[in-house]
């Protein structure tokens, strides 16, 4: 056996040791996930590794929990990556520094052309997925990966076929996958020399649709030479392998510069690898209501068609009970067809508390409040801040949520596409001030702008304040610092920073403003002084002489004109 194939045996060996230890930690969320699944949305969860097939929702009486889902997928979507508007921008921890011309056209370059990579990629499609899961199941996963035609790719992963570490810091590290290709398609990946002999053999006989499972890991390479460029000592690894091979063969060895995973969370407890969701807390309604609705279908349906009873005699008589029609029985008691129960159902009463339990479905995946910014979007930022104070409470409980997003979604998807486009020489060059310099990424989507929008009620009142005290005392105005005052206020509306002037600049046009203006008053006091210096030519001349005063030059000199 080669040096390469004893080495890979060993890492296919540990990759299938590590894969049964995470199968371990996952498996006690797998029970929570199905009813999920089963009552909600089944299309995203697949547990066990079988070919395609028909999705089945016959659970699903009342579609209140999955459209709640969407309005909460949707809503995520629009309100934090919306591709109709920019929600993100690059910045300096130097507040000196971010206004400074070279600077500011700098980022603005670079933000442009990580939105057109972003229009012209996947990544939308699979934010818009992700959010889901995130609703769902309380975790996303997706790959994001370097592509030859659209720079970035993100793939976002099924359900329920993954499993996932995270570092010490909550960050999504590791993941190990399974899926299930045609001999073709792994053909067509990995090549013929790469795979087993029975998969050649399915090949070679032409039976290309012939499915079989393929294991993928990545995780951080611990054993590596960071002086090798090659993509076996890479930070990451990837690897894939076949799952069923007895033949010790990695289909492929492979890396990543940066941490590929983008693994948001909704809200971990503790140090749990896997998370709550909303769709966790709605569960209980969401049976219930399926329950209520059967229960309700059932009393109309014995209103309506009521179970009957009759006498022996009628038994082979002929009998209808649709609208008009006349059954004729010879009854000596007189009593003939009559219903053998009556349902004492207040249907409004039902309809009433089926309506409640709906609303709290609603309330659990916030479908409230992205209708709302739904309705609101694009309007004035006044109306931003009236989605604050109309909707705080539920803006403050999503706080945690949109922290997790940011950190665990949009920054890492930000940094690596950074280093992607940086590697393929698609950036400007950064000026000499940025030399060095850690970028700052500030979130103004719409649901951040509708946070950052309750601070800017009290920039307001605190200068309403300052006017109606200045009215008395003048001089307290130099309490207040306007200028960063009006960057302050439009950060948090999320001004584009193109259209607020740089600092320098603005110094620029007042150091000039200045001048202009005392030139202008220099002028006006010339036009004054000078005939009076001229009436008294002759009496500056003999003070001159006696040295007493200052000449008619050194007069205009002092007076600041000559």
């Amino acid at each position: 056996m080669t040096d390469n194939a004893a080495r890979y045996e060993t890492q296919i060996a540990y990759h299938r040791r590590r894969l049964e230890e995470l199968k371990q930690v996952r498996q006690p969320w797998e029970s929570v996930w199905s009813p999920l699944a089963e009552y909600i949305e089944p299309s995203r969860l697949r547990l066990t590794n079988k070919n395609e097939g028909a999705i089945n929702r016959k659970k699903i009486i009342d579609s209140t929990g999955t459209f709640a889902l969407r309005t909460l997928q949707s809503g995520m979507h629009s309100g934090i990556t919306s591709p109709a508007r920019p929600w993100f921008r690059l910045t300096t921890f130097d507040p000196d520094l971010k206004d400074f011309a070279p600077v500011k056209e700098y980022l603005a370059a670079v933000e442009a052309r990580m939105r057109e990579v972003f229009q012209a990629s996947n990544i939308y499609n699979a934010f818009h997925t992700g959010y889901g899961d995130l609703g769902q199941f309380g975790q996303s996963l997706g790959i994001l990966v370097e592509d030859d035609d659209k720079a970035i790719r993100m793939q976002q992963l099924l359900h329920g076929r993954f499993w996932l570490a995270r570092d010490d810091k909550g960050r999504v590290t590791t993941m190990y996958r399974q899926f299930r290709w045609s001999v073709q398609r792994i053909i067509g990946r990995f090549g013929y020399d790469k795979v087993s002999q029975r998969i050649k053999t399915m090949y070679d006989t032409s039976k290309y649709d012939e499915c079989f499972d393929v294991c993928h890991a990545i995780e951080p390479r611990l054993s590596r030479n960071p002086g090798m460029i090659d993509k076996a000592n890479k930070p990451f690894l990837s690897n894939y392998w076949e799952d069923m091979s007895s033949e010790g063969r990695l289909l492929e060895e492979s890396g990543f510069d940066e941490n590929p995973l983008i693994g948001p969370a909704w809200e971990l407890a503790a140090d749990d690898h896997y998370a709550t969701s909303p769709g966790q807390i709605a569960l209980g309604d969401v049976k219930m209501l399926q329950m209520e609705q059967t229960r309700k279908l059932e009393a109309i349906d014995k209103i309506v068609r009521p179970p009957m009873t009759g006498p022996t005699s009628m038994r082979n008589n002929p009998m209808s009970l649709l609208p008009g029609a006349i059954t004729y029985a010879d009854d000596p008691q007189g009593k003939g067809f009559r219903p053998a129960m009556e349902v004492q159902l207040r249907l409004s009463e039902l309809a009433a508390d089926i309506r409640d339990t709906q609303d709290r479905i609603n309330r659990a995946f916030y479908a409230d409040l992205f209708l709302m910014l739904a309705n609101m979007e694009g309007i004035q930022p006044r109306n931003t801040m009236e989605i604050a104070e109309r909707k705080e409470e539920k803006l403050l409980a999503l706080g945690p949520v949109l922290e997790n997003i940011y950190n665990g979604q949009l920054e890492p998807v930000i940094d690596r596409t950074y280093a992607i486009l940086n590697r393929r020489g698609e950036l400007p060059a950064p000026p000499p001030d940025l030399q060095n310099k850690e970028l700052k990424i500030e979130y103004i989507s719409m649901l951040a702008q509708a946070q950052k929008a309750v601070a800017t009620g009290s920039i307001e009142r605190g200068f309403a304040f300052l006017g109606q005290i200045s009215a008395v005392k003048p001089d307290v105005l130099d309490k207040v610092d306007a200028d960063e005052a009006v960057d302050v206020y439009f950060d948090y509306l999320g001004v584009p920073p193109s259209i607020v002037v740089p600092d320098d600049e603005v110094t620029k046009m007042r150091d000039a403003r200045a001048q202009k203006q005392q030139m202008a008053e220099n002028a006006q006091m010339a036009a004054t002084v000078a005939p009076a210096i001229k009436d008294s030519a002759d009496a500056a001349s003999v003070l001159a002489t006696a040295g007493s005063n200052p000449s008619g030059g050194q007069l205009l000199q002092q007076l600041g004109i000559g």
